[in-house]
């Protein structure tokens, strides 16, 4: 371990990446990783999912992911098996182990100045993990791997993947974290798609709890598996009208408007994104200091393709 640190320099150079920050989290969010892969538990499955799955999995995004998304998978009949009361409890005793791993670790720790967020019984939680940091950080890179676990079903079955870091790929050093089960590609596009307009619409209406800026990463996330794999409309549609039934069981309360035209409101939000010059500028900020390599794509290329998606799915 203590030799692979040593070379975090060497790599970001090899990768020409400027922040030597972001070869060091990347490293470490494997570790995250290595730490969650043992844990097992009779009501939930562990599932990578979201940028950081994707980055891991074939796909050449060529930029840092610096969230750990997990989703917790409940079993068949876990609704009608256990008690509401039962379920809440059941989760909370699923974080706390999640929790007593990594702070048991001696690698991490919990991030006190960043309180650990928990909202509907448990079923989502955002626990900010520290982890050991000796390079000055990039400005675009948070102090801290968001852990972000929240239950919910999966659009399809899980894929086993070997998860390794840009060090290990580079120098084919270390050990990789082998088989943890991932989101598929095209479910994962889904709920990007449907994940940036429905936030998008959702801050026009003034009914985001808190603006996540980095949000547009989904949409140099599309770009790239547009390239690389095509977009495949009749899979995405499908995924697509299960995520909005998922939200609308999630959010209705809150966002009513979703609930009575899901599509109108996601079409909203595409506007939105090229009529407000803000997510332009969040592009610029968030999504451009972390891409490396020969991979950097223009606002204008990115966008045009996640339209020109978004609008073929939603008027399939």
């Amino acid at each position: 371990m203590d030799d692979l640190t040593k070379l975090f320099p060497d790599v970001a150079d090899a990768l020409g990446i400027e922040s030597v920050a972001i070869v060091e989290k990347d490293h470490y969010i494997v570790e995250l990783l290595r730490l969650l892969q043992p844990l097992t538990f009779d009501t939930h499955q562990l599932v990578f999912a979201g940028g950081t799955a994707l980055s891991k999995a074939g796909i050449s995004l060529n930029r840092m992911s610096e969230d750990v998304d997990i989703k917790l998978v409940p079993v068949a009949g876990f609704s009608q098996q256990y008690s509401r009361g039962q379920r809440k409890n059941i989760r909370k005793g699923i974080i706390q182990i999640i929790i007593e791993t990594i702070t048991a670790s001696g690698t991490f720790r919990m991030d006190e100045e960043y309180p650990k967020v928990t909202r509907d019984e448990y079923r989502y939680n955002e626990i900010p993990v520290r982890y050991p940091q000796e390079y000055a950080q990039a400005p675009c890179l948070r102090p801290f791997i968001r852990l972000e676990l929240m239950e919910t079903d999966l659009l399809e079955a899980a894929e086993n993947r070997d998860i390794s870091s840009l060090i290990m790929d580079l120098t084919k050093k270390g050990e990789i974290v082998g088989a943890f089960p991932c989101a598929t590609i095209v479910s994962t596009q889904a709920e990007k798609l449907i994940s940036m307009m429905r936030r998008t619409a959702a801050s026009v209406r003034n009914l985001e709890r808190a603006v996540d800026k980095s949000l547009v990463r989904h949409i140099y996330d599309n770009f790239c598996i547009v390239r690389e794999k095509g977009a495949d409309i009749p899979a995405l549609k499908s995924f697509v009208n299960e995520c909005i039934e998922q939200d609308i069981e999630r959010y209705g309360n809150q966002y009513p408007e979703f609930c009575e035209s899901p599509i109108e409101e996601l079409k909203m939000g595409l506007e939105e994104l090229t009529s407000n010059p803000v997510y332009k500028q969040r592009y610029q900020q968030f999504v451009v200091p972390m891409v490396f390599g020969e991979s950097y794509v223009q606002w204008e290329e990115a966008y045009a393709c996640f339209r020109q998606t978004a609008l073929d799915v939603l008027d399939a």
